[in-house]
């Protein structure tokens, strides 16, 4: 048998294992925010459901704000802008759940007005990165917009509207700055947290009506009630289709519907979700003009009937008349902001 050796093998020496430096983050300073009136009797869980005895529908329960302190990126061109999308990334998973939840987040020092602002911008661009070609769409966008408004957003094609409505929707996120529409900033949301904010939130009206065709107008509008948390009084389905004058064409399905028919139950669907916002992009883009002013009347009507924000995006500078907010978008930035004191009724304005 062979022997075994005795022999010990050398220790191998101990070695000190050093803590990797840890990088800058952030700096974060906190405060209050200064809370509205709310019913103290409310549950903290249900401060998102609140409505106040004037028809607020915000995050305003809300007490903690968190202001970032960012260090400046040296660098410029692709490299800053690379640099920037990595940041983003960094801190929409370091604080989109505490946004959900109800903390407001600033990374420009910014501090939003909860009590009266639906939206407010703050320094955003937008821009899209192909290899290493950088296309800058929105290029620093400050503006505010108040609650309960009939907003239009005005512009020609390739001005940057649609991208600017994806922006304040939740359907696409800022390159850089704060998007806060009540009071979340969207601009820090994961993908997975901008779908429960829009599904919230959030009712849509496109240009292509999108209904189910083996589900009837009433069925249709059932599927955006299903996603509501919380009901109005006065938006049941009946209700609804009262609002836009088909209450007797509930049961028909899309086949057996006109264009304008098929849009007002795409409203529908989206008013049954009880929205605190309705965005309409081109509404009546695909509409004769008899039926296109019917669309426009119904969506000034649920904005003084439900005190519901509308916005709606078109290029067409006569239907802007009917809002009292204008949004006057050019090559990326907002040209021009106009305050409507006497909107005009769609059955008044030019068509053509």
């Amino acid at each position: 048998m062979p022997l075994k050796s005795r022999t010990k093998s050398a220790k191998t020496p101990k070695v000190k294992k050093t803590k990797p430096k840890k990088t800058k983050e952030a700096k974060v300073k906190k405060k209050h925010l200064k809370k509205p009136k709310t019913d103290k009797k409310l549950a903290k869980g249900k401060a998102e459901e609140l409505l106040d005895s004037q028809g607020d529908k915000d995050l305003a329960g809300s007490d903690s704000f968190l202001d970032l302190d960012l260090p400046e990126i040296e660098d410029s061109g692709i490299k800053a802008l690379k640099q920037i999308q990595k940041r983003q990334k960094q801190l929409t998973s370091k604080y989109s759940k505490e946004i959900l939840n109800g903390t407001v987040v600033t990374t420009t020092h910014y501090d939003p007005n909860l009590e009266k602002h639906v939206i407010e911008l703050n320094d955003v661009t937008k821009s899209y990165l192909t290899g290493d070609v950088e296309t800058q769409v929105l290029k620093g966008i400050d503006i505010k917009l108040n609650k309960s408004d009939f907003i239009v957003i005005l512009g020609p094609s390739g001005s940057g509207k649609t991208t600017f409505l994806n922006t304040i929707s939740g359907l696409d996120k800022a390159t850089k700055g704060d998007v806060f529409v009540l009071g979340y900033n969207l601009s820090l949301l994961k993908d997975s947290h901008l779908t429960k904010f829009r599904r919230k939130h959030v009712g849509f009206i496109f240009q292509q009506y999108n209904l189910l065709t083996n589900l009837t107008a009433k069925e249709n509008a059932e599927v955006g009630e299903n996603l509501s948390t919380k009901k109005h009084p006065e938006m049941e389905i009946e209700d609804i289709f009262a609002t836009i004058g088909m209450k007797d064409q509930m049961n028909k399905y899309p086949h057996q519907m006109s264009g304008g028919q098929q849009q007002r139950v795409s409203i529908a669907r989206a008013l049954a979700k009880n929205p605190d916002i309705l965005f309409a992009d081109e509404p009546t883009g695909a509409l004769d003009e008899e039926m296109g002013r019917k669309v426009l009347q119904i969506l000034v009507d649920v904005n003084k009937l439900y005190r519901t924000t509308v916005i709606v995006v078109t290029h067409n500078p006569n239907i802007a008349k009917i809002g009292n907010t204008i949004i006057h978008i050019k090559n990326g930035l907002i040209d021009k902001l106009e305050r409507n004191a006497h909107p005009a009724n769609p059955e008044d304005i030019e068509w053509s």
